[in-house]
């Protein structure tokens, strides 16, 4: 029979192994459900002062992971509620959506200028997949959104995270730069900027 010091200190492992598994899983996974994120994402635009550059509608891009169950279900949840914007706009500019796998560099700015994205939102599990869709984007003047802080850090230019229960603004100001946007400064107040 196992003494209770040793079962103590299995607990303590489990623990502790638990924590950090959590800790690593949620480095790539959406803090913020995609009802309360995608409706902020989209407010956040409204404060782009070169928004006019994306032309007669804002084609927002959703980039998933073929590989990542977390990724088909983030895309399903985004476009559910991108769906309910159909027909309304931005700053006067109508709103759509498509998606794809991401499936290389090459034909994802094939996609992109197919289907005239001007936003790619990153879905989770896109983790090895950021550098080279952040390139296409700063490449193309096609801004950079996520549900996923940790992807901001990386170099997506805005992204929902949160803060004591509560949704928080990420930006990361020179990818934005990057990209072609620059967000009013009345933004940048209430934002978290990172760098």
């Amino acid at each position: 029979m196992a003494s209770r010091s040793n079962i103590i200190e299995v607990v303590i492992g489990l623990a502790a192994l638990l924590t950090s598994a959590r800790a690593f899983a949620g480095q790539d996974e959406m803090v913020v459900a995609a009802d309360r994120q995608v409706p902020l994402l989209l407010k956040i635009l409204t404060y782009d002062r070169h928004l006019e550059r994306v032309g007669q509608h804002l084609m927002i891009g959703i980039v998933r992971s073929p590989t990542s169950a977390a990724s088909a279900k983030a895309c399903g949840e985004v476009q559910a509620i991108l769906q309910s914007y159909l027909g309304k706009t931005v700053k006067q500019i109508p709103i759509d959506y498509q998606w794809a796998d991401y499936a290389g560099p090459e034909k994802l700015l094939t996609w992109a200028k197919t289907k005239r994205i001007n936003v790619f939102y990153v879905s989770p599990g896109n983790e090895k997949n950021l550098a080279a869709i952040l390139k296409v984007g700063q490449e193309n003047g096609i801004s950079s959104m996520t549900g996923v802080p940790e992807y901001v850090e990386r170099g997506v230019a805005v992204g929902i995270g949160e803060r004591q229960a509560k949704p928080q603004i990420l930006i990361n100001l020179e990818s934005s730069r990057r990209e072609g946007s620059e967000f009013d400064a009345s933004l940048l107040r209430v934002a978290t900027i990172v760098k």
